[in-house]
C-alpha cells in the first residue's frame, strides 16, 4: 500500500506495533475507547497559569479513542494524556464527537486539532499533522460463505458484486475500492459504529467489514460474539497498515495563535516517548488492564 510522502520522514523510525490476530481462536478482551483533540477558543493566557488545550477526538473508536461513560478513554487518549503531563505549560482536556463531524469541525476552523485520521491526499486543507503516533493494520473480514465462494485474492478487485459495510466517513478501503461503489460494482452500507455494522455482518445485511484490525476485535468485545460465532467470519484481505496522526486545520481567524508552538512542543514528546518506548508500554498496559 503506498503511503503519502508526507509521512515518510518519520515512519521509518515509529516502532511498529503487530499483533497476530485469528478471529476463529480468540477474540481480544478490549474496553471502547474515543478522544477529541481540540484547542479551546476560550484558552487562558500562558502569564495567567497553564494553557488550556483541548483536544478533540472520536466518540466511538475503541480501542483507540472512545467515550467511556462521559469520560474520554482509548489508547491515544492515554498517550496523548501522558505526552501532555511532560508539558507544564498546557492543560488538557478531551472532548469527543463522531469521526465525520470532527472532520467537518476541523475542515470549517471551528476546532484547533482532530485525532486520530490518516493523512490522505485529498485532505490538503489540514494545515499540519503531528509526528505519526500508532501504527494501525487495516483488514477486511467476510463471512466464510462469501469467502468460500470466491477467490479473494485482490483487493478490492476480487470482491466485485459484494456488499460492504463501513464506518460513516472511513476511507480506509482505499480509492480503488470506492471507485468500484461509485461504479456500482460494490454496494455500501454505513453506520456511525463498529458494533452497528457488526451486527450488519452477523445478521448476513452485508458480506464483509473493512476496519483496523484491533478496532473490530473491540467492537466482536463489546457485542459479547463468542467463540461459536466468531467461527463464521474471517479476515479475507490485509488492506494495509495506516499511521494515526493529530491533525491541525485551518484557522483563518487566528483563534490559535499558540497552535504551531503547542504542536511543535507535542512533537517533541511524542517523539522521546516512541524512541524509548514508552508508547509501545502504553499500549501494552492498555490491553493487559
Amino acid at each position: 500500500m503506498q503511503l503519502d510522502p508526507l509521512i515518510h520522514a518519520d515512519m521509518k523510525s515509529v516502532p511498529a506495533f503487530k499483533r497476530s490476530v485469528s478471529f476463529v481462536l480468540r477474540i481480544l478482551a478490549v474496553t471502547a475507547v474515543s478522544f477529541p483533540l481540540l484547542l479551546s477558543a476560550d484558552a487562558g493566557n500562558a502569564a495567567d497559569g497553564p494553557l488550556i488545550i483541548t483536544l478533540y477526538g472520536e466518540d466511538n473508536n475503541a480501542p483507540y479513542a472512545f467515550l467511556d461513560g462521559a469520560d474520554a478513554d482509548g489508547i491515544y487518549v492515554r498517550i496523548l494524556r501522558e505526552a501532555v503531563a511532560r508539558l507544564p505549560q498546557y492543560q488538557l482536556e478531551f472532548a469527543n464527537v463522531p469521526f465525520r463531524r470532527g472532520m467537518e469541525l476541523l475542515k470549517a476552523g471551528e476546532i484547533m486539532a482532530f485525532f486520530p485520521p490518516y493523512a490522505r491526499k485529498d485532505r490538503d486543507w489540514v494545515e499540519r499533522y503531528s509526528i505519526p503516533i500508532l501504527r494501525e493494520t487495516v483488514v477486511a473480514i467476510c463471512a466464510n460463505d462469501f469467502a468460500y465462494d470466491h477467490n479473494l485474492e485482490v483487493f478490492p478487485d476480487d470482491f466485485k458484486g459484494a456488499r460492504f459495510a463501513n464506518n460513516a466517513g472511513y476511507r480506509m478501503a482505499g480509492d480503488a475500492f470506492f471507485a468500484m461503489v461509485e461504479n456500482g460494482q460494490i454496494i455500501l452500507e454505513e453506520a456511525n459504529t463498529t458494533a452497528s455494522n457488526l451486527r450488519f455482518l452477523m445478521a448476513g445485511r452485508v458480506d464483509c467489514y473493512v476496519n483496523e484490525r484491533m478496532a473490530i476485535l473491540a467492537g466482536m468485545r463489546e457485542l459479547a460474539v463468542d467463540k461459536k460465532l466468531s467461527r463464521q467470519f474471517n479476515e479475507a484481505a490485509i488492506i494495509g497498515q495506516e499511521f494515526g496522526f493529530v491533525a491541525f486545520g485551518p484557522d483563518p481567524d487566528n483563534h490559535w495563535p499558540y497552535r504551531d508552538q503547542f504542536a511543535d512542543d507535542l512533537d517533541g514528546v511524542l517523539r522521546v516517548m516512541r524512541d524509548s518506548g514508552e508508547i509501545d508500554r502504553l499500549v501494552v498496559d492498555y490491553f493487559a488492564y
